[in-house]
């Protein structure tokens, strides 16, 4: 903990970062929330990690059928930047935004599907207010990608 406390003291990151990086952090304090994020062997990291190579394999789909000539060293480079950056976000925002979402569309069980879909997906368009021009497109389709895989594995996961 003092680790964290140093480099939160001492580095340069802007002060909303920090701050959510600190609360991240606390949150794994508390058992309800370790409870969520590690039940059904780890479901909600593994769509995390799904949905970032999901928008990757997709951005790169993209790419090429737009600018057919492909290179090697330099958009392999871009693909992999842009998995970093996804895995980013969706470890650091999409967690804890879908554990929101759960959290609370557990209390209205007839409307579910649909809350959660709104979180998610309102969650992502909130990124417009913190970055309009660069994340927010991105973001959005992260956050359905995110939504969307954490419904089917819910679907077939056994303690649901």
């Amino acid at each position: 903990m003092a680790v964290l406390l140093t480099i939160v003291l001492v580095s340069t990151t802007p002060i909303i970062i920090k701050t959510l990086l600190a609360l991240i952090t606390i949150a794994f304090v508390f058992p309800v929330i370790r409870k969520f994020l590690f039940k059904d062997k780890f479901r909600k990291i593994k769509v995390a990690f799904y949905s970032s190579v999901t928008f990757t394999i997709g951005l790169f789909l993209v790419s090429i059928f737009e600018a057919p000539s492909f290179k090697w060293d330099g958009d392999f480079l871009i693909i992999m930047v842009v998995l970093f950056y996804s895995l980013i976000g969706n470890f650091l925002y999409g967690l804890p935004v879908s554990l929101i979402a759960e959290f609370i569309s557990m209390k209205f069980s007839n409307i579910r599907f649909w809350l959660s879909g709104f979180i998610h997906i309102g969650f992502g368009l909130a990124t417009y207010f913190i970055d309009p021009g660069g994340f927010f497109t991105s973001a959005v389709i992260c956050s359905i990608i995110f939504f969307a895989l954490d419904e089917i594995t819910k679907l077939y996961s056994t303690s649901y």
